[in-house]
């Protein structure tokens, strides 16, 4: 008699209790499949895999935190390949940044998928993560990374660096410059450096603009 292969082990991430009850429904009632632990926020996460590495994490990219020195974004994902190069990530996002996604696939995530998707989309991306060589991207990232030019009346985003991004991102929240700064150990020169990059890449004047960019790429 041939023993039972044992479920494949996943943990997920997200600071939304809706979105993390039906991503964890939608996984645990695929076959072979067991939600071992969900969290809330970077540091959580961080914290349940130092316990115990599963076969596979799903976690959002931007997960607000009331503590400032909360990890999340590029700075989550960069520590989480540092410390388990091989454990498949998979990141599920309303981003819609191409320069956001070049940066998730140059740090070898095992698959991108845009909660624009279907729940049924994200389970089966996760799933071919798994054996993948390579990132992979749900059709409307997919879409995103290869467009030509933009729309009319679309801000170029994928002009921005991804260190300014994280910068337009984090000032988008809130923080300021020396908040940000000593959030992504930066000096606070190059961090409102950075910032005025974006603007001026972006044409634009003030913060209020700022901001809205930011909500309008799913940054916020």
């Amino acid at each position: 008699m041939h023993r039972q292969a044992r479920p494949l082990r996943i943990v997920i991430a997200d600071d939304h209790p809706v979105v993390l009850a039906a991503v964890s429904d939608a996984f645990a009632q695929h076959i072979g499949c067991e939600v071992v632990a969900t969290a809330s926020s970077g540091d959580e996460l961080v914290q349940i895999l130092q316990r115990d590495l599963p076969d596979l994490v799903v976690t959002d990219l931007v997960m607000h935190s009331t503590d400032q020195s909360s990890v999340d974004g590029l700075r989550l994902i960069s520590m989480l390949r540092r410390s388990y190069p091989t454990l498949p990530l998979v990141a599920f996002t309303m981003i819609a940044s191409g320069g956001m996604y070049r940066e998730l696939s140059k740090l070898r995530v095992a698959g991108i998928v845009s909660k624009e998707e279907s729940l049924t989309e994200l389970v089966q991306m996760g799933l071919r993560a798994l054996s993948s060589r390579r990132t992979l991207m749900s059709p409307k990232v997919l879409q995103r990374v290869v467009a030509n030019g933009h729309r009319e009346g679309e801000m170029p985003e994928r002009s921005l660096s991804p260190r300014e991004l994280e910068v337009v991102r984090l000032f988008s929240h809130g923080l300021t410059v020396t908040e940000i700064a000593r959030r992504l150990s930066r000096a606070v020169p190059t961090v409102a450096t950075q910032k005025r990059s974006a603007m001026r890449k972006l044409n634009l004047t003030n913060h209020v603009d700022l901001v809205k960019y930011a909500n309008d790429i799913g940054l916020v």
